[in-house]
């Protein structure tokens, strides 16, 4: 019998291969840029309902694409070897004797067992409900990949995919019985220890959100695994039309969940969070994953987790090769997490035979729906519980590059300084929170004591900082304050360059952020600003706090408890305001907000020199409040919260504007609006700036009886001038203050709980 020409068959597998590396090329190459577009162009928030139709309008784009995809498969002819695998083509020599060929055909066939094999038809019911619990698991995944991101930072989200590969060995080994390497095992666990090493390096010894790694490993495994098994038991079939039908039904899940809750749509309505650069992230994200399935249909389920474990050990290698301050247990967790994925080269054999195996049973199968249900409850109450205490978090994303700041090396206040305070007992509300209270003149006298005497019940952790030692009082007294005297001298003569003492005090901002990189955030205030502590305590600390003119106003029980989805000014004290158009003559067009907008010493003119110099997607965040034009922010600087996790950031933009004369009340507001990521709010500060009496707690009760709130007001007097003109302290406004707080307590509903001295 003549040679059977089988040459084809060769170039079949050749092509096959090239796709095969094209396809996990290409996957490693989307998930990088995914990930680096993510983490340095802003921090992920927690999910917003606004996150809902980002997520809807990703699913639409992998649909359109996965029906394109249908539709030209249609039209091609022969492509059906795409189908024949090269793992299926055992080595041959040419010509086949019929003998050999028959004994090819077996191996072929050994491959898909049929007595074990179970093959669902198009159509079937068991397909179509497997198709729907699939876009299910893949709509929720998408959700705790969000509130995850928003929880932890990047070296802690990282941990989550080798627990992923974990899951993926277990779910295929109790449902689909496929028998894995040992070393596949141990792998991921050096993998695991490698990147926890690395994120203890960074991070500290601060304990992650185990609870939110763990539901997203496990949501992860799930739908890999669903993945895997669904389309392997369909493989004979194009992928297409099942792709289509997963990403419709996740669109149509996000939308609903956008639909279902319209009382809450408008809240960030104003943010204009499609930059440029963020307009790429959902078109990356869509080819990631319609990618992502080919590789599961390929290569089966666990080879797209060491993808995607390669792809984020290569991230933080780099970063931390890169981290001029990365400390060596860092790098010796890198060189574990790439020994991991060594050990799953040695082993790359066996991922082009034996895993795409299915052997499927009834029991099996009920027991890991019944189990895989179960997990999908703990996912769900997870995060249900993490959207109710949003404020507890402590640890959200930010740039790897700014890992350092919350590194082994930070520095806080010690315990033997006086200005490490003891607090009330059991009251913890800003237990990491450090207090920056500034002096524009060493006016210190009774003013630091007083204050002192009151906030310390309430921040274990205060700074005063101002342009002198408190040398005047004695030794004891010499490190009361942390000197600070740049640009801190007054001349008030000149009417035409009025020099305020305080003019640049946003450099004082700037140096207890340097010197103190340790807390969860940082209170800005001038110690003449009265803070009521009650109403202070109920905002988030991992947001920025300002007056701001797009602020989110925080509930308030005393009036009402309403939660506001926009800024009414008519219920609240004066926002922040937005600059004029900064490139026409201010002086001669606009006579507002006094005359630091057109000074030429301090004003706006002066402020755009730093502007300018401002990264392009930061401005453009802020442009995006102010349609679309190159506005400046100012108004008081009096009560200012800045989050820890964005404390490198503010302090680059700030630094910036600290290279010019800009005035404090123009740079700092607009730091923070350059700064502050689009779609995350701002949470709104009920501050009074009052220049008429009284100057005292008075003030606040007068605000309540017409029906406002006083978060914190300027200017607070804790003395007065005498007949003398001599300043003298009145002690009896410590005793005041004590009883303004127990009266806002009771106001809002904090009377068992709110702790004050007597």
């Amino acid at each position: 019998m003549p040679g059977i020409n089988l040459a084809p068959l060769n170039t079949c597998r050749r092509a096959s291969s090239c796709l095969r590396t094209g396809l996990m090329v290409t996957f490693l190459v989307l998930w990088i840029l995914a990930e680096s577009i993510r983490r340095d162009d802003t921090r992920q928030p927690p999910a917003h309902l606004e996150d809902e139709l980002d997520f809807a309008a990703s699913d639409f784009i992998k649909s359109l694409l996965s029906l394109a995809a249908w539709f030209i498969s249609r039209h091609l002819k022969g492509v059906q070897s795409l189908y024949i695998t090269s793992t299926s083509l055992p080595t041959v020599e040419w010509p086949l004797l019929p003998a050999e060929f028959d004994l090819i055909a077996d191996k072929l066939s050994s491959r898909c067992p049929q007595s074990d094999m179970v093959i669902w038809p198009l159509g079937s019911v068991r397909l179509t409900l497997s198709i729907l619990v699939v876009g299910l698991v893949y709509a929720l995944r998408a959700y705790t990949d969000l509130q995850t991101r928003g929880s932890v930072d990047p070296f802690t989200f990282y941990l989550v995919f080798p627990v992923t590969i974990l899951g993926i060995l277990v779910i295929l080994r109790i449902t689909a019985w496929r028998t894995f390497p040992s070393a596949f095992w141990h792998a991921s666990i050096l993998q695991f220890a490698g990147f926890l090493i690395t994120r203890n390096a960074f991070v500290g010894p601060i304990l992650p959100r185990w609870d939110l790694l763990f539901s997203f490993a496990i949501c992860n495994s799930i739908w890999i695994s669903l993945v895997d098994m669904v389309y392997g038991l369909h493989r004979t079939s194009p992928v297409h039309l099942m792709n289509t039908a997963v990403f419709a039904q996740s669109c149509l899940i996000h939308s609903l969940a956008y639909l279902l809750q319209p009382s809450r749509r408008i809240l960030h309505s104003y943010h204009n969070r499609f930059s440029a650069v963020l307009q790429v992230v959902p078109l990356l994200e869509a080819a990631k994953d319609v990618v992502a399935i080919f590789i599961i249909q390929e290569f089966g389920g666990f080879t797209l987790g060491i993808l995607s474990s390669l792809a984020s050990t290569l991230l933080i290698t780099v970063d931390t090769w890169k981290s001029s301050e990365a400390p060596y247990p860092a790098t010796l967790g890198c060189l574990i997490a790439i020994l991991g994925f060594g050990a799953y080269l040695l082993c790359g054999e066996y991922t082009g035979e034996q895993q795409l195996d299915l052997f499927l049973s009834t029991c099996r199968c009920s027991a890991a729906a019944i189990a895989s249900l179960v997990a999908l409850g703990y996912v769900i109450v997870t995060f249900q519980s993490l959207g109710t205490n949003s404020s507890d978090l402590s640890s959200m994303w930010m740039p790897l590059s700014d890992i350092s700041s919350i590194g082994t090396n930070c520095r806080v206040l010690e315990s033997s300084t006086p200005i490490r305070a003891k607090t009330i007992a059991n009251y913890a509300h800003f237990n990491n929170v450090l207090l920056i209270v500034f002096f524009s003149h060493a006016r210190y006298d009774g003013n630091l004591d007083f204050h002192k005497e009151v906030y310390a019940d309430y921040f274990p952790n205060i700074v005063y900082i101002g342009p002198a030692t408190r040398e005047d009082k004695g030794f004891s007294h010499s490190y009361d304050v942390l000197v600070d005297s740049f640009q801190s001298d007054e001349d008030l003569s000149d009417p035409d360059f009025y020099m305020m003492a305080g003019r640049m005090a946003h450099h004082m901002l700037y140096t207890a952020l340097r010197e103190y990189d340790c807390y969860d955030g940082y209170l800005w205030v001038p110690f003449d600003t009265l803070l009521n502590i009650p109403r202070l305590q109920q905002f988030n600390q991992s947001l920025f706090w300002y007056h701001s003119p797009w602020g989110h106003p925080v509930p308030n029980l005393a009036l009402g408890n309403l939660t506001e989805p926009y800024l009414n000014i008519s219920r609240h004290a004066p926002p922040a305001m937005i600059s004029p158009d900064p490139f026409i003559n201010l002086t001669q067009t606009w006579k507002g907000w006094g005359p630091d907008w057109c000074d030429p010493h301090v004003g706006v003119s002066v402020c755009m020199n730093a502007f300018h110099k401002v990264p392009v997607y930061m401005r453009a965040r802020l442009a995006g409040r102010t349609n679309g034009q190159t506005r400046l922010i100012g108004g008081s600087a009096d009560t200012l919260y800045i989050p820890g996790r964005h404390r490198k950031a503010f302090m680059d933009v700030l630094a910036l504007f600290l290279e010019t004369n800009c005035f404090l009340e123009i740079a700092t507001p607009t730091t923070v609006h350059l700064v502050v990521p689009p779609g995350e709010p701002i949470q709104f500060v009920d501050h009074w700036w009052i220049y008429q009496p009284p100057f005292n707690a008075s003030f606040v009760r007068q605000k309540w009886a017409q029906g406002y709130e006083v978060d914190t007001f300027h200017t607070f007097h804790w003395g007065e001038r005498g007949e003398d003109g001599a300043w003298r302290g009145d002690h009896d406004h410590v005793a005041d203050v004590r009883h303004l707080l127990r009266e806002s307590a009771h106001r809002q509903g904090l009377n068992d709980t709110f702790p004050v001295n007597v």
